[in-house]
Protein backbone atom coordinates (compact mmCIF):
# COMPACT_ATOMS: atom_id res chain seq x y z
CA UNK A 1 0.00 0.00 0.00
CA UNK A 2 1.42 3.44 -0.93
CA UNK A 3 2.82 5.63 1.83
CA UNK A 4 0.62 8.52 3.00
CA UNK A 5 1.49 11.93 4.37
CA UNK A 6 -0.97 13.82 6.54
CA UNK A 7 -1.11 17.48 7.51
CA UNK A 8 -3.65 19.58 9.37
CA UNK A 9 -5.64 21.82 7.05
CA UNK A 10 -5.06 24.82 9.28
CA UNK A 11 -1.31 24.30 8.83
CA UNK A 12 -1.68 25.19 5.14
CA UNK A 13 -2.50 28.89 4.79
CA UNK A 14 -5.15 29.75 2.22
CA UNK A 15 -3.26 30.94 -0.83
CA UNK A 16 -0.09 29.43 0.58
CA UNK A 17 1.89 26.24 1.04
CA UNK A 18 3.33 23.93 3.67
CA UNK A 19 5.62 20.92 3.64
CA UNK A 20 4.37 17.65 5.05
CA UNK A 21 6.58 14.72 5.98
CA UNK A 22 6.45 11.09 7.04
CA UNK A 23 9.87 9.69 7.82
CA UNK A 24 12.16 10.62 4.95
CA UNK A 25 9.25 11.25 2.55
CA UNK A 26 8.09 14.81 1.96
CA UNK A 27 5.48 16.56 -0.17
CA UNK A 28 4.50 20.17 -0.66
CA UNK A 29 0.84 20.96 0.02
CA UNK A 30 -0.70 24.05 -1.57
CA UNK A 31 -4.15 25.39 -0.77
CA UNK A 32 -6.37 27.87 -2.55
CA UNK A 33 -10.04 28.38 -3.35
CA UNK A 34 -9.91 25.33 -5.60
CA UNK A 35 -8.83 23.01 -2.78
CA UNK A 36 -5.63 21.31 -1.67
CA UNK A 37 -3.04 19.78 -3.98
CA UNK A 38 0.24 18.00 -3.28
CA UNK A 39 3.47 18.04 -5.28
CA UNK A 40 7.01 16.84 -4.91
CA UNK A 41 8.79 18.84 -2.22
CA UNK A 42 11.95 19.72 -4.15
CA UNK A 43 12.65 21.47 -7.43
CA UNK A 44 13.47 19.01 -10.25
CA UNK A 45 16.36 21.27 -11.30
CA UNK A 46 18.81 21.01 -8.36
CA UNK A 47 16.63 19.94 -5.46
CA UNK A 48 15.84 23.25 -3.78
CA UNK A 49 13.15 22.96 -1.05
CA UNK A 50 10.01 24.40 -2.63
CA UNK A 51 8.55 25.21 0.79
CA UNK A 52 11.06 28.09 0.81
CA UNK A 53 9.92 29.27 -2.62
CA UNK A 54 7.44 32.01 -3.44
CA UNK A 55 3.86 31.87 -4.71
CA UNK A 56 3.10 34.65 -7.17
CA UNK A 57 -0.31 34.58 -8.81
CA UNK A 58 -0.86 31.05 -10.06
CA UNK A 59 2.81 30.12 -10.04
CA UNK A 60 5.24 28.60 -7.56
CA UNK A 61 8.85 29.81 -7.91
CA UNK A 62 11.92 27.85 -6.83
CA UNK A 63 13.80 29.76 -4.11
CA UNK A 64 17.20 29.29 -5.74
CA UNK A 65 17.05 29.65 -9.51
CA UNK A 66 13.47 30.79 -10.15
CA UNK A 67 12.12 27.81 -12.04
CA UNK A 68 8.34 28.33 -12.08
CA UNK A 69 5.49 25.85 -11.97
CA UNK A 70 1.74 26.15 -12.45
CA UNK A 71 -0.03 25.59 -9.14
CA UNK A 72 -3.05 24.03 -10.84
CA UNK A 73 -1.21 20.92 -12.00
CA UNK A 74 2.55 21.40 -11.47
CA UNK A 75 3.21 22.09 -15.17
CA UNK A 76 6.53 23.72 -16.00
CA UNK A 77 6.14 27.44 -16.66
CA UNK A 78 9.75 28.66 -16.64
CA UNK A 79 13.18 26.97 -16.58
CA UNK A 80 15.89 26.18 -15.45
CA UNK A 81 13.92 23.07 -14.49
CA UNK A 82 12.93 21.21 -17.63
CA UNK A 83 10.36 18.87 -16.10
CA UNK A 84 7.02 19.51 -14.36
CA UNK A 85 6.38 18.78 -10.70
CA UNK A 86 5.18 15.31 -9.79
CA UNK A 87 1.65 15.55 -8.40
CA UNK A 88 0.16 13.25 -5.77
CA UNK A 89 -3.52 12.52 -5.09
CA UNK A 90 -5.02 14.31 -2.06
CA UNK A 91 -8.15 13.55 -0.06
CA UNK A 92 -9.62 15.40 2.89
CA UNK A 93 -10.33 13.46 6.08
CA UNK A 94 -11.88 15.64 8.76
CA UNK A 95 -9.44 18.42 9.55
CA UNK A 96 -6.55 16.80 7.66
CA UNK A 97 -5.29 16.66 4.09
CA UNK A 98 -3.87 13.27 3.13
CA UNK A 99 -1.47 12.83 0.20
CA UNK A 100 -0.92 9.35 -1.23
CA UNK A 101 2.62 8.86 -2.52
CA UNK A 102 1.55 7.27 -5.79
CA UNK A 103 2.22 9.86 -8.52
CA UNK A 104 -0.74 10.87 -10.62
CA UNK A 105 -0.15 9.86 -14.26
CA UNK A 106 0.64 12.68 -16.64
CA UNK A 107 -2.09 13.43 -19.13
CA UNK A 108 -1.16 12.30 -22.66
CA UNK A 109 -0.19 15.19 -24.91
CA UNK A 110 -0.31 14.21 -28.57
CA UNK A 111 1.67 16.81 -30.47
CA UNK A 112 0.49 18.58 -33.59
CA UNK A 113 3.70 19.68 -35.26
CA UNK A 114 4.59 21.90 -38.19
CA UNK A 115 7.41 19.49 -39.00
CA UNK A 116 7.94 15.75 -39.18
CA UNK A 117 11.65 15.92 -38.32
CA UNK A 118 13.83 18.39 -36.41
CA UNK A 119 17.53 19.24 -36.74
CA UNK A 120 19.14 21.06 -33.80
CA UNK A 121 22.60 22.59 -34.24
CA UNK A 122 24.12 23.01 -30.78
CA UNK A 123 24.11 21.06 -27.54
CA UNK A 124 23.82 23.84 -24.97
CA UNK A 125 20.99 25.26 -22.90
CA UNK A 126 18.69 26.31 -25.76
CA UNK A 127 19.18 23.06 -27.68
CA UNK A 128 18.55 20.84 -24.66
CA UNK A 129 15.47 22.80 -23.59
CA UNK A 130 14.02 22.58 -27.11
CA UNK A 131 14.57 18.82 -27.43
CA UNK A 132 13.31 18.06 -23.92
CA UNK A 133 10.20 20.19 -24.46
CA UNK A 134 9.39 18.58 -27.79
CA UNK A 135 9.54 15.11 -26.33
CA UNK A 136 7.63 16.11 -23.20
CA UNK A 137 4.87 17.52 -25.43
CA UNK A 138 4.56 14.24 -27.29
CA UNK A 139 6.52 14.99 -30.46
CA UNK A 140 7.49 11.57 -31.82
CA UNK A 141 9.32 12.50 -35.02
CA UNK A 142 13.07 12.11 -35.61
CA UNK A 143 15.29 14.64 -33.83
CA UNK A 144 18.98 15.06 -34.70
CA UNK A 145 21.31 17.08 -32.47
CA UNK A 146 24.67 18.21 -33.89
CA UNK A 147 27.53 19.61 -31.81
CA UNK A 148 31.30 19.37 -31.58
CA UNK A 149 31.54 18.52 -27.87
CA UNK A 150 31.60 14.76 -27.20
CA UNK A 151 30.13 14.99 -23.70
CA UNK A 152 26.47 14.52 -22.87
CA UNK A 153 24.79 17.94 -22.46
CA UNK A 154 25.91 19.55 -19.21
CA UNK A 155 25.04 22.42 -16.90
CA UNK A 156 27.45 25.20 -17.90
CA UNK A 157 26.48 27.30 -14.88
CA UNK A 158 28.34 24.89 -12.57
CA UNK A 159 31.71 25.24 -14.28
CA UNK A 160 32.84 28.48 -12.62
CA UNK A 161 31.41 27.66 -9.20
CA UNK A 162 31.75 24.66 -6.88
CA UNK A 163 33.28 22.60 -9.69
CA UNK A 164 36.50 24.60 -9.18
CA UNK A 165 36.54 24.53 -5.38
CA UNK A 166 37.93 20.98 -5.35
CA UNK A 167 38.69 18.21 -7.86
CA UNK A 168 35.29 17.24 -9.26
CA UNK A 169 34.36 14.45 -11.73
CA UNK A 170 33.09 15.93 -15.02
CA UNK A 171 29.96 13.78 -14.88
CA UNK A 172 28.78 15.85 -11.91
CA UNK A 173 27.83 18.52 -14.47
CA UNK A 174 25.95 16.22 -16.85
CA UNK A 175 22.23 16.82 -17.17
CA UNK A 176 21.60 13.14 -17.94
CA UNK A 177 24.15 10.33 -18.34
CA UNK A 178 22.76 9.36 -21.75
CA UNK A 179 20.70 12.27 -22.99
CA UNK A 180 20.41 10.89 -26.52
CA UNK A 181 18.95 7.57 -25.46
CA UNK A 182 16.69 9.11 -22.82
CA UNK A 183 15.04 11.37 -25.40
CA UNK A 184 15.28 9.16 -28.47
CA UNK A 185 17.49 11.44 -30.56
CA UNK A 186 20.31 10.94 -33.01
CA UNK A 187 23.43 12.61 -31.61
CA UNK A 188 26.14 13.62 -34.10
CA UNK A 189 29.50 14.75 -32.69
CA UNK A 190 30.91 16.91 -35.48
CA UNK A 191 31.92 20.44 -36.38
CA UNK A 192 29.29 22.40 -38.32
CA UNK A 193 30.96 24.37 -41.12
CA UNK A 194 27.89 25.71 -42.97
CA UNK A 195 24.36 26.17 -41.69
CA UNK A 196 21.75 27.05 -44.30
CA UNK A 197 18.51 28.34 -42.73
CA UNK A 198 16.59 28.46 -46.01
CA UNK A 199 17.44 24.82 -46.83
CA UNK A 200 17.17 23.81 -43.15
CA UNK A 201 20.47 21.98 -43.47
CA UNK A 202 23.92 21.78 -41.93
CA UNK A 203 27.20 20.86 -43.60
CA UNK A 204 29.72 19.09 -41.40
CA UNK A 205 33.51 19.22 -41.42
CA UNK A 206 33.71 15.58 -42.51
CA UNK A 207 31.72 16.32 -45.68
CA UNK A 208 28.32 15.05 -44.55
CA UNK A 209 25.16 17.14 -44.90
CA UNK A 210 22.07 16.74 -42.74
CA UNK A 211 18.67 18.35 -43.25
CA UNK A 212 15.23 18.21 -41.67
CA UNK A 213 11.74 19.70 -41.87
CA UNK A 214 12.58 22.14 -39.03
CA UNK A 215 15.93 23.68 -38.09
CA UNK A 216 16.92 25.08 -34.70
CA UNK A 217 20.19 27.05 -34.67
CA UNK A 218 21.56 27.27 -31.13
CA UNK A 219 25.31 27.49 -31.69
CA UNK A 220 25.99 29.57 -28.58
CA UNK A 221 29.27 31.40 -27.94
CA UNK A 222 32.96 30.72 -27.69
CA UNK A 223 35.40 32.24 -25.21
CA UNK A 224 36.79 35.58 -26.39
CA UNK A 225 40.59 35.71 -26.36
CA UNK A 226 42.25 39.16 -26.49
CA UNK A 227 45.09 39.74 -28.94
CA UNK A 228 47.84 40.63 -26.45
CA UNK A 229 51.01 38.49 -26.69
CA UNK A 230 51.40 35.33 -24.66
CA UNK A 231 47.91 33.89 -24.70
CA UNK A 232 49.28 30.70 -26.26
CA UNK A 233 51.62 29.95 -23.34
CA UNK A 234 50.94 26.79 -21.32
CA UNK A 235 49.04 27.77 -18.18
CA UNK A 236 46.93 30.45 -19.91
CA UNK A 237 43.32 29.29 -19.97
CA UNK A 238 39.74 30.26 -20.66
CA UNK A 239 36.60 28.94 -18.99
CA UNK A 240 33.72 28.30 -21.35
CA UNK A 241 33.36 24.56 -21.89
CA UNK A 242 33.46 21.47 -19.70
CA UNK A 243 36.87 20.62 -21.16
CA UNK A 244 38.07 24.10 -20.15
CA UNK A 245 36.82 23.54 -16.61
CA UNK A 246 38.47 20.13 -16.34
CA UNK A 247 41.82 21.55 -17.53
CA UNK A 248 41.57 24.53 -15.19
CA UNK A 249 40.71 22.38 -12.19
CA UNK A 250 43.60 20.00 -12.94
CA UNK A 251 46.02 22.92 -13.33
CA UNK A 252 44.81 24.37 -10.02
CA UNK A 253 46.11 21.22 -8.29
CA UNK A 254 49.67 22.28 -9.12
CA UNK A 255 49.31 26.06 -9.14
CA UNK A 256 49.93 28.50 -6.32
CA UNK A 257 49.36 31.93 -7.86
CA UNK A 258 46.51 32.73 -10.24
CA UNK A 259 45.84 35.91 -12.15
CA UNK A 260 42.29 36.30 -13.43
CA UNK A 261 42.09 38.78 -16.30
CA UNK A 262 38.65 40.37 -16.16
CA UNK A 263 36.19 41.03 -13.34
CA UNK A 264 33.00 39.77 -14.94
CA UNK A 265 30.77 37.01 -13.61
CA UNK A 266 32.96 34.13 -14.75
CA UNK A 267 36.13 35.82 -13.52
CA UNK A 268 34.86 36.66 -10.05
CA UNK A 269 33.06 33.36 -9.56
CA UNK A 270 36.22 31.48 -10.50
CA UNK A 271 38.32 33.76 -8.31
CA UNK A 272 36.09 33.08 -5.31
CA UNK A 273 36.14 29.30 -5.68
CA UNK A 274 39.84 29.05 -6.53
CA UNK A 275 40.51 31.08 -3.38
CA UNK A 276 38.43 28.55 -1.42
CA UNK A 277 40.76 25.94 -2.86
CA UNK A 278 43.73 27.66 -1.23
CA UNK A 279 45.22 29.45 -4.24
CA UNK A 280 46.59 33.00 -4.18
CA UNK A 281 44.25 34.85 -6.57
CA UNK A 282 44.65 38.30 -8.13
CA UNK A 283 41.96 39.83 -10.35
CA UNK A 284 43.19 42.31 -12.96
CA UNK A 285 40.44 44.50 -14.39
CA UNK A 286 40.26 47.65 -16.47
CA UNK A 287 37.70 49.25 -14.16
CA UNK A 288 38.42 50.02 -10.49
CA UNK A 289 34.95 48.89 -9.38
CA UNK A 290 33.68 45.62 -10.91
CA UNK A 291 30.11 45.64 -12.23
CA UNK A 292 29.77 49.42 -11.71
CA UNK A 293 28.39 49.94 -15.21
CA UNK A 294 25.95 47.08 -14.84
CA UNK A 295 24.83 47.33 -11.21
CA UNK A 296 26.01 50.78 -10.08
CA UNK A 297 28.91 51.92 -7.90
CA UNK A 298 27.34 50.96 -4.56
CA UNK A 299 26.65 47.33 -5.50
CA UNK A 300 29.94 46.94 -7.37
CA UNK A 301 31.98 48.34 -4.48
CA UNK A 302 30.21 46.07 -2.00
CA UNK A 303 30.94 42.97 -4.10
CA UNK A 304 34.58 44.00 -4.46
CA UNK A 305 34.90 44.48 -0.71
CA UNK A 306 33.29 41.10 -0.09
CA UNK A 307 35.71 39.27 -2.36
CA UNK A 308 38.69 41.20 -0.98
CA UNK A 309 37.61 40.22 2.52
CA UNK A 310 37.79 36.59 1.43
CA UNK A 311 41.35 36.92 0.15
CA UNK A 312 40.99 37.97 -3.51
CA UNK A 313 43.37 40.78 -4.48
CA UNK A 314 42.32 43.37 -7.05
CA UNK A 315 44.53 45.30 -9.46
CA UNK A 316 43.38 47.91 -11.95
CA UNK A 317 45.01 48.11 -15.36
CA UNK A 318 45.28 46.77 -18.88
CA UNK A 319 47.28 43.76 -19.96
CA UNK A 320 50.36 44.44 -22.09
CA UNK A 321 51.45 40.82 -22.42
CA UNK A 322 51.63 37.47 -20.70
CA UNK A 323 55.23 36.37 -20.20
CA UNK A 324 57.06 33.15 -19.47
CA UNK A 325 59.69 30.78 -20.78
CA UNK A 326 57.95 27.58 -21.80
CA UNK A 327 55.16 28.31 -19.34
CA UNK A 328 53.34 31.35 -18.02
CA UNK A 329 55.24 33.27 -15.34
CA UNK A 330 53.58 36.68 -15.11
CA UNK A 331 51.01 39.09 -16.49
CA UNK A 332 52.54 42.45 -17.37
CA UNK A 333 50.38 45.56 -17.39
CA UNK A 334 50.65 48.51 -19.73
CA UNK A 335 51.94 50.69 -16.91
CA UNK A 336 54.88 48.35 -16.26
CA UNK A 337 53.76 46.15 -13.37
CA UNK A 338 54.37 42.40 -13.38
CA UNK A 339 51.84 40.16 -11.60
CA UNK A 340 53.46 36.75 -10.92
CA UNK A 341 51.35 33.78 -11.96
CA UNK A 342 51.74 30.10 -12.69
CA UNK A 343 48.11 30.03 -13.91
CA UNK A 344 46.23 32.73 -15.85
CA UNK A 345 42.50 32.65 -16.46
CA UNK A 346 41.25 34.98 -19.18
CA UNK A 347 37.69 36.08 -18.50
CA UNK A 348 37.22 38.46 -21.40
CA UNK A 349 33.67 37.49 -22.24
CA UNK A 350 32.27 35.43 -25.08
CA UNK A 351 31.79 35.84 -28.83
CA UNK A 352 28.63 34.49 -30.49
CA UNK A 353 29.14 31.64 -32.96
CA UNK A 354 27.49 33.04 -36.09
CA UNK A 355 30.22 32.65 -38.70
CA UNK A 356 28.94 29.38 -40.13
CA UNK A 357 25.38 30.59 -40.74
CA UNK A 358 24.88 31.33 -44.44
CA UNK A 359 23.25 34.51 -45.69
CA UNK A 360 22.95 36.27 -42.34
CA UNK A 361 25.06 39.13 -41.00
CA UNK A 362 25.37 39.92 -37.28
CA UNK A 363 24.48 43.36 -35.95
CA UNK A 364 26.66 45.54 -33.74
CA UNK A 365 26.04 43.25 -30.76
CA UNK A 366 27.40 40.26 -32.67
CA UNK A 367 23.98 38.64 -32.75
CA UNK A 368 21.58 37.87 -35.58
CA UNK A 369 18.55 40.19 -35.65
CA UNK A 370 15.31 38.27 -35.43
CA UNK A 371 11.65 39.02 -34.87
CA UNK A 372 9.73 38.31 -31.72
CA UNK A 373 8.93 34.76 -32.85
CA UNK A 374 12.70 33.97 -33.15
CA UNK A 375 12.05 32.69 -36.69
CA UNK A 376 14.93 33.32 -39.11
CA UNK A 377 13.43 31.55 -42.15
CA UNK A 378 10.51 29.28 -42.93
CA UNK A 379 10.53 26.54 -40.28
CA UNK A 380 13.96 27.73 -39.03
CA UNK A 381 14.63 29.47 -35.72
CA UNK A 382 17.58 30.77 -33.74
CA UNK A 383 17.86 30.64 -29.96
CA UNK A 384 20.20 31.57 -27.15
CA UNK A 385 23.37 33.67 -27.27
CA UNK A 386 23.27 34.34 -31.01
CA UNK A 387 19.77 35.85 -31.05
CA UNK A 388 19.36 39.64 -31.12
CA UNK A 389 15.66 39.71 -30.29
CA UNK A 390 13.02 42.28 -29.23
CA UNK A 391 13.20 42.28 -25.41
CA UNK A 392 9.75 43.19 -24.16
CA UNK A 393 10.57 44.61 -20.73
CA UNK A 394 13.03 47.25 -21.93
CA UNK A 395 11.53 47.82 -25.36
CA UNK A 396 14.96 47.33 -26.97
CA UNK A 397 16.63 44.77 -29.20
CA UNK A 398 18.89 42.66 -27.02
CA UNK A 399 21.46 39.89 -27.25
CA UNK A 400 21.66 38.33 -23.80
CA UNK A 401 24.06 35.60 -22.69
CA UNK A 402 22.02 34.03 -19.89
CA UNK A 403 21.72 30.27 -19.38
CA UNK A 404 18.09 30.52 -18.33
CA UNK A 405 17.17 32.85 -21.18
CA UNK A 406 18.66 30.39 -23.66
CA UNK A 407 16.45 27.73 -22.08
CA UNK A 408 13.44 30.03 -22.40
CA UNK A 409 14.28 30.49 -26.09
CA UNK A 410 14.50 26.71 -26.47
CA UNK A 411 11.09 26.22 -24.88
CA UNK A 412 9.62 28.92 -27.13
CA UNK A 413 11.05 27.36 -30.30
CA UNK A 414 9.71 23.93 -29.29
CA UNK A 415 6.25 25.42 -28.96
CA UNK A 416 6.68 27.15 -32.33
CA UNK A 417 7.55 23.83 -33.97
CA UNK A 418 4.36 22.49 -32.43
CA UNK A 419 2.34 25.28 -34.04
CA UNK A 420 2.39 28.17 -31.54
CA UNK A 421 2.73 31.47 -33.42
CA UNK A 422 3.13 33.79 -30.44
CA UNK A 423 6.12 36.06 -29.82
CA UNK A 424 8.69 35.37 -27.13
CA UNK A 425 7.86 37.32 -23.98
CA UNK A 426 10.00 35.75 -21.25
CA UNK A 427 11.66 37.91 -18.61
CA UNK A 428 15.46 37.53 -18.58
CA UNK A 429 16.96 36.23 -15.33
CA UNK A 430 20.33 34.99 -14.17
CA UNK A 431 21.99 34.11 -10.90
CA UNK A 432 25.64 34.33 -9.94
CA UNK A 433 27.30 32.64 -6.98
CA UNK A 434 29.68 35.31 -5.75
CA UNK A 435 31.41 33.04 -3.26
CA UNK A 436 28.81 32.21 -0.62
CA UNK A 437 26.45 34.97 -1.77
CA UNK A 438 23.87 34.39 -4.52
CA UNK A 439 23.18 37.43 -6.67
CA UNK A 440 19.93 37.50 -8.66
CA UNK A 441 19.35 39.76 -11.65
CA UNK A 442 16.14 40.03 -13.62
CA UNK A 443 15.29 42.12 -16.65
CA UNK A 444 17.45 44.17 -18.99
CA UNK A 445 18.60 47.74 -18.38
CA UNK A 446 21.41 48.85 -20.69
CA UNK A 447 22.38 52.44 -19.97
CA UNK A 448 20.02 52.85 -17.03
CA UNK A 449 19.20 56.42 -15.98
CA UNK A 450 19.18 55.90 -12.22
CA UNK A 451 18.96 53.31 -9.45
CA UNK A 452 16.44 52.89 -6.65
CA UNK A 453 18.34 51.08 -3.90
CA UNK A 454 16.50 49.49 -0.99
CA UNK A 455 18.41 47.84 1.86
CA UNK A 456 22.12 47.88 2.62
CA UNK A 457 24.46 47.24 -0.30
CA UNK A 458 27.54 47.17 1.95
CA UNK A 459 25.96 44.36 3.98
CA UNK A 460 24.98 42.54 0.75
CA UNK A 461 21.33 42.68 1.81
CA UNK A 462 19.53 44.77 -0.79
CA UNK A 463 17.40 45.02 -3.89
CA UNK A 464 18.29 47.60 -6.53
CA UNK A 465 15.85 48.67 -9.25
CA UNK A 466 17.18 50.08 -12.53
CA UNK A 467 15.21 52.86 -14.20
CA UNK A 468 15.35 53.58 -17.91
CA UNK A 469 13.09 56.19 -19.54
CA UNK A 470 11.02 56.39 -16.35
CA UNK A 471 10.39 52.62 -16.36
CA UNK A 472 11.86 50.03 -14.03
CA UNK A 473 13.23 47.45 -16.45
CA UNK A 474 15.55 45.40 -14.22
CA UNK A 475 16.43 44.57 -10.63
CA UNK A 476 19.42 43.11 -8.83
CA UNK A 477 19.29 41.55 -5.39
CA UNK A 478 21.16 39.70 -2.68
CA UNK A 479 19.23 38.49 0.36
CA UNK A 480 15.82 39.86 -0.72
CA UNK A 481 14.39 36.77 -2.39
CA UNK A 482 10.70 37.44 -1.77
CA UNK A 483 10.73 40.97 -3.20
CA UNK A 484 12.97 39.97 -6.11
CA UNK A 485 10.81 36.98 -7.08
CA UNK A 486 7.72 39.16 -7.00
CA UNK A 487 9.48 41.69 -9.23
CA UNK A 488 10.49 38.98 -11.71
CA UNK A 489 6.91 37.69 -11.83
CA UNK A 490 5.50 41.18 -12.37
CA UNK A 491 8.11 41.85 -15.06
CA UNK A 492 7.05 38.71 -16.91
CA UNK A 493 3.44 39.87 -16.84
CA UNK A 494 4.24 43.47 -17.80
CA UNK A 495 2.94 44.81 -14.47
CA UNK A 496 6.00 46.35 -12.81
CA UNK A 497 5.00 49.44 -10.79
CA UNK A 498 6.30 52.85 -11.75
CA UNK A 499 9.56 54.16 -10.26
CA UNK A 500 7.54 56.59 -8.16
CA UNK A 501 5.42 53.76 -6.74
CA UNK A 502 8.49 51.70 -5.89
CA UNK A 503 10.15 54.68 -4.22
CA UNK A 504 6.96 55.20 -2.23
CA UNK A 505 7.23 51.65 -0.88
CA UNK A 506 4.99 49.59 -3.19
CA UNK A 507 4.53 46.05 -1.81
CA UNK A 508 5.66 43.89 -4.74
CA UNK A 509 4.62 40.67 -3.03
CA UNK A 510 1.07 41.91 -2.61
CA UNK A 511 0.95 43.06 -6.24
CA UNK A 512 2.25 39.72 -7.53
Amino acid sequence: MPQEIRIRLDAIPLGGKAEGASGDDKVLFVRDAGGVRAFQATCPHLGAPLAKGEICGSRLYCPWHKAAFDLADGALAEPPALEPLTRFPVRIEGDEAVATLAPEPAAPKPARAEAGSVLVVGTGAAAVACVTSLRRAGFAGPITMVGREPHPPYDRTKLSKQFLAKPTPPEKTWLEPDFAAAHGIERIVAEAVRIDPSARSVGLADGRTRAADALVIATGSRAAIPDFPGTDLPGVMTLRSLDDAVRLSAAAEEAKRVVVVGAGFIGLEAAAFLTKRGLDVTVLAREPVPFAQRFGEAVGAALKAYHAGNGVRFETGRVARVTGSGRVAAVETQDGRALPADLVLIGAGAAPETGTIAGLAPNESGGLPVGGDLRIAERAWIAGDIAAFPERGSGTRARIEHWRLAQQHGLHVARAILGDRSDFAGAPFFWSNQGDKRLDYGGYAPGFDRIILQGDADALDFIAFYVRDDRVTAACSIGRNAAFTAFLHLLGEGRVPSPAAIEAGADLRALA
